[in-house]
Protein backbone atom coordinates (compact mmCIF):
# COMPACT_ATOMS: atom_id res chain seq x y z
CA UNK A 1 0.00 0.00 0.00
CA UNK A 2 2.82 2.39 0.92
CA UNK A 3 4.52 1.60 -2.38
CA UNK A 4 1.32 2.49 -4.28
CA UNK A 5 0.97 5.77 -2.37
CA UNK A 6 4.59 6.65 -3.09
CA UNK A 7 4.04 5.98 -6.79
CA UNK A 8 0.92 8.15 -6.82
CA UNK A 9 2.74 11.00 -5.04
CA UNK A 10 5.67 10.69 -7.44
CA UNK A 11 3.31 10.81 -10.42
CA UNK A 12 1.60 13.94 -9.05
CA UNK A 13 4.93 15.65 -8.41
CA UNK A 14 6.21 14.67 -11.85
CA UNK A 15 3.02 15.98 -13.45
CA UNK A 16 3.36 19.31 -11.60
CA UNK A 17 7.00 19.58 -12.65
CA UNK A 18 6.11 18.84 -16.27
CA UNK A 19 3.40 21.50 -16.15
CA UNK A 20 5.86 24.04 -14.72
CA UNK A 21 8.33 23.17 -17.47
CA UNK A 22 5.63 23.60 -20.11
CA UNK A 23 4.80 27.07 -18.76
CA UNK A 24 8.49 28.02 -18.73
CA UNK A 25 8.84 26.86 -22.35
CA UNK A 26 5.70 28.81 -23.30
CA UNK A 27 7.24 31.95 -21.78
CA UNK A 28 10.29 31.82 -24.05
CA UNK A 29 8.73 34.13 -26.64
CA UNK A 30 9.85 37.51 -27.96
CA UNK A 31 6.40 38.87 -28.81
CA UNK A 32 3.82 37.51 -26.34
CA UNK A 33 0.92 39.37 -27.98
CA UNK A 34 1.49 37.37 -31.16
CA UNK A 35 3.11 34.17 -29.93
CA UNK A 36 0.88 33.41 -26.90
CA UNK A 37 -2.36 32.35 -28.60
CA UNK A 38 -4.60 32.98 -25.58
CA UNK A 39 -3.19 36.50 -25.07
CA UNK A 40 -3.59 37.29 -28.76
CA UNK A 41 -7.25 36.21 -28.49
CA UNK A 42 -7.81 38.55 -25.53
CA UNK A 43 -6.24 41.47 -27.39
CA UNK A 44 -8.27 40.74 -30.54
CA UNK A 45 -11.46 40.56 -28.48
CA UNK A 46 -10.75 43.96 -26.92
CA UNK A 47 -9.98 45.46 -30.33
CA UNK A 48 -13.22 44.16 -31.81
CA UNK A 49 -15.52 44.88 -28.87
CA UNK A 50 -17.89 47.75 -29.54
CA UNK A 51 -18.39 48.18 -25.78
CA UNK A 52 -14.70 48.23 -24.83
CA UNK A 53 -13.47 51.25 -22.93
CA UNK A 54 -9.84 52.16 -22.41
CA UNK A 55 -8.05 48.81 -22.25
CA UNK A 56 -4.41 48.00 -21.39
CA UNK A 57 -2.21 44.91 -21.26
CA UNK A 58 0.99 44.95 -19.18
CA UNK A 59 3.81 42.50 -18.59
CA UNK A 60 5.48 42.02 -15.18
CA UNK A 61 7.81 39.69 -13.36
CA UNK A 62 6.00 38.27 -10.30
CA UNK A 63 7.07 35.39 -8.06
CA UNK A 64 9.93 34.76 -10.52
CA UNK A 65 7.43 34.31 -13.36
CA UNK A 66 6.58 36.29 -16.45
CA UNK A 67 2.95 37.40 -16.02
CA UNK A 68 0.45 39.55 -17.92
CA UNK A 69 -2.24 41.85 -16.54
CA UNK A 70 -5.35 42.71 -18.54
CA UNK A 71 -7.65 45.63 -17.67
CA UNK A 72 -10.53 45.96 -20.12
CA UNK A 73 -11.92 49.23 -18.73
CA UNK A 74 -9.22 51.47 -17.28
CA UNK A 75 -10.68 54.07 -14.94
CA UNK A 76 -14.12 52.44 -14.70
CA UNK A 77 -15.50 52.24 -11.16
CA UNK A 78 -16.14 48.48 -11.37
CA UNK A 79 -13.23 47.58 -13.65
CA UNK A 80 -11.48 44.26 -12.99
CA UNK A 81 -7.84 43.41 -13.69
CA UNK A 82 -6.82 39.80 -14.25
CA UNK A 83 -3.19 38.66 -14.03
CA UNK A 84 -2.30 35.56 -16.08
CA UNK A 85 0.72 33.30 -16.17
CA UNK A 86 2.23 32.25 -19.50
CA UNK A 87 -0.10 29.29 -19.73
CA UNK A 88 -3.14 31.57 -19.72
CA UNK A 89 -4.20 30.70 -16.17
CA UNK A 90 -5.41 33.47 -13.87
CA UNK A 91 -3.03 34.03 -10.95
CA UNK A 92 -4.49 37.22 -9.45
CA UNK A 93 -7.72 39.22 -9.64
CA UNK A 94 -8.18 42.85 -8.65
CA UNK A 95 -11.23 45.11 -8.46
CA UNK A 96 -14.58 44.35 -10.02
CA UNK A 97 -17.92 44.73 -8.27
CA UNK A 98 -16.69 42.51 -5.41
CA UNK A 99 -13.51 44.56 -4.89
CA UNK A 100 -11.23 41.55 -5.28
CA UNK A 101 -7.58 41.48 -4.23
CA UNK A 102 -6.33 37.90 -4.42
CA UNK A 103 -2.64 38.91 -4.52
CA UNK A 104 -2.15 41.60 -1.84
CA UNK A 105 1.63 41.56 -2.37
CA UNK A 106 1.43 42.21 -6.13
CA UNK A 107 2.14 45.96 -5.98
CA UNK A 108 5.22 45.45 -3.83
CA UNK A 109 6.55 42.29 -5.49
CA UNK A 110 5.77 42.73 -9.20
CA UNK A 111 8.71 44.25 -11.11
CA UNK A 112 9.87 45.03 -14.68
CA UNK A 113 6.52 46.56 -15.59
CA UNK A 114 6.13 47.02 -19.36
CA UNK A 115 3.14 48.19 -21.36
CA UNK A 116 2.44 45.76 -24.22
CA UNK A 117 -0.76 47.23 -25.70
CA UNK A 118 -3.43 49.86 -25.24
CA UNK A 119 -6.35 51.02 -27.38
CA UNK A 120 -6.31 54.74 -26.57
CA UNK A 121 -4.07 57.61 -27.66
CA UNK A 122 -3.42 59.25 -24.29
CA UNK A 123 -0.02 59.12 -22.58
CA UNK A 124 0.57 56.49 -19.92
CA UNK A 125 1.36 58.15 -16.55
CA UNK A 126 3.49 55.58 -14.73
CA UNK A 127 6.99 55.87 -13.25
CA UNK A 128 7.83 52.15 -13.64
CA UNK A 129 6.86 52.12 -17.32
CA UNK A 130 8.76 55.39 -17.85
CA UNK A 131 11.92 53.95 -16.27
CA UNK A 132 11.70 50.84 -18.48
CA UNK A 133 11.03 52.71 -21.74
CA UNK A 134 13.86 52.71 -24.28
CA UNK A 135 14.33 55.52 -26.80
CA UNK A 136 17.40 54.48 -28.78
CA UNK A 137 15.85 53.08 -31.96
CA UNK A 138 14.50 56.27 -33.57
CA UNK A 139 15.21 59.98 -33.89
CA UNK A 140 12.72 62.77 -33.24
CA UNK A 141 12.73 65.20 -36.18
CA UNK A 142 9.90 67.56 -35.22
CA UNK A 143 7.26 68.19 -32.56
CA UNK A 144 4.08 70.26 -32.90
CA UNK A 145 1.41 70.99 -30.29
CA UNK A 146 -2.06 72.14 -31.33
CA UNK A 147 -4.48 72.51 -28.41
CA UNK A 148 -4.39 69.04 -26.77
CA UNK A 149 -2.92 67.21 -29.77
CA UNK A 150 0.81 66.49 -29.69
CA UNK A 151 2.36 65.49 -33.03
CA UNK A 152 5.78 63.84 -32.94
CA UNK A 153 7.66 63.24 -36.20
CA UNK A 154 10.29 60.49 -36.09
CA UNK A 155 12.75 58.77 -38.41
CA UNK A 156 13.77 55.15 -37.94
CA UNK A 157 14.97 52.01 -39.71
CA UNK A 158 13.16 48.70 -40.16
CA UNK A 159 11.39 46.46 -42.64
CA UNK A 160 8.14 48.49 -42.60
CA UNK A 161 6.79 51.74 -41.13
CA UNK A 162 4.70 49.83 -38.59
CA UNK A 163 5.55 49.33 -34.92
CA UNK A 164 4.84 46.63 -32.34
CA UNK A 165 4.39 49.25 -29.61
CA UNK A 166 3.82 53.03 -29.79
CA UNK A 167 3.43 54.80 -26.46
CA UNK A 168 4.02 58.19 -24.93
CA UNK A 169 4.93 57.71 -21.26
CA UNK A 170 4.98 60.30 -18.47
CA UNK A 171 7.28 59.95 -15.44
CA UNK A 172 4.37 60.56 -13.03
CA UNK A 173 6.19 63.53 -11.46
CA UNK A 174 5.58 67.26 -11.88
CA UNK A 175 8.88 69.08 -11.37
CA UNK A 176 8.92 72.46 -9.65
CA UNK A 177 9.92 75.14 -12.12
CA UNK A 178 8.33 78.09 -13.88
CA UNK A 179 6.15 76.80 -15.40
CA UNK A 180 6.13 73.29 -13.81
CA UNK A 181 7.67 70.54 -15.93
CA UNK A 182 6.67 67.01 -16.90
CA UNK A 183 9.15 64.44 -18.25
CA UNK A 184 8.11 62.11 -21.07
CA UNK A 185 9.50 59.36 -23.25
CA UNK A 186 8.26 58.00 -26.54
CA UNK A 187 8.49 54.26 -27.13
CA UNK A 188 8.45 53.19 -30.77
CA UNK A 189 9.34 49.52 -30.52
CA UNK A 190 10.18 47.23 -33.43
CA UNK A 191 11.42 43.64 -33.53
CA UNK A 192 12.67 44.05 -37.10
CA UNK A 193 16.32 44.40 -38.03
CA UNK A 194 16.03 45.70 -41.63
CA UNK A 195 17.86 48.88 -42.60
CA UNK A 196 15.20 50.57 -44.75
CA UNK A 197 14.57 54.18 -43.66
CA UNK A 198 11.11 55.47 -42.75
CA UNK A 199 9.39 58.54 -41.31
CA UNK A 200 6.17 58.72 -39.32
CA UNK A 201 4.04 61.32 -37.55
CA UNK A 202 2.53 60.10 -34.27
CA UNK A 203 -0.39 61.85 -32.56
CA UNK A 204 -1.37 61.82 -28.88
CA UNK A 205 -4.16 63.48 -26.91
CA UNK A 206 -2.32 64.85 -23.87
CA UNK A 207 -5.17 66.36 -21.87
CA UNK A 208 -4.64 63.77 -19.11
CA UNK A 209 -1.31 65.50 -18.36
CA UNK A 210 -3.09 68.61 -17.14
CA UNK A 211 -2.61 69.55 -13.49
CA UNK A 212 -5.40 71.19 -11.52
CA UNK A 213 -4.78 74.80 -10.44
CA UNK A 214 -2.11 75.12 -13.17
CA UNK A 215 -2.81 76.29 -16.72
CA UNK A 216 0.66 75.91 -18.23
CA UNK A 217 3.29 73.14 -18.30
CA UNK A 218 6.68 72.58 -19.87
CA UNK A 219 6.89 69.16 -21.52
CA UNK A 220 10.38 67.70 -21.77
CA UNK A 221 10.52 64.74 -24.18
CA UNK A 222 13.66 62.61 -24.19
CA UNK A 223 15.44 62.91 -27.53
CA UNK A 224 14.17 66.44 -28.23
CA UNK A 225 16.30 69.37 -27.10
CA UNK A 226 13.53 71.96 -26.73
CA UNK A 227 10.80 72.03 -24.10
CA UNK A 228 7.21 72.23 -25.37
CA UNK A 229 4.93 74.77 -23.69
CA UNK A 230 1.49 73.29 -23.05
CA UNK A 231 -1.19 75.87 -22.17
CA UNK A 232 -4.75 74.83 -21.33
Amino acid sequence: MRTVLKLICFALILGACNKDEEIKETCLVDNPLEELFWLKQIKTGLEQSAAAGKAEIYEYTYKQQRVFSVNSCVGCSDSKTDVYNCGGNIMCEFGGIAGLNTCPDFDSQATHKKLLWKNHDQPIIDKDVYDNTTTDNYSITNIELNDDTLKISISFSGCSPDSDRIYLVDSESVLESTPPQRLLKLEFFKEESCLAAFNRILEFNINNLQVSSINELNLSIEGWNNNITYQY
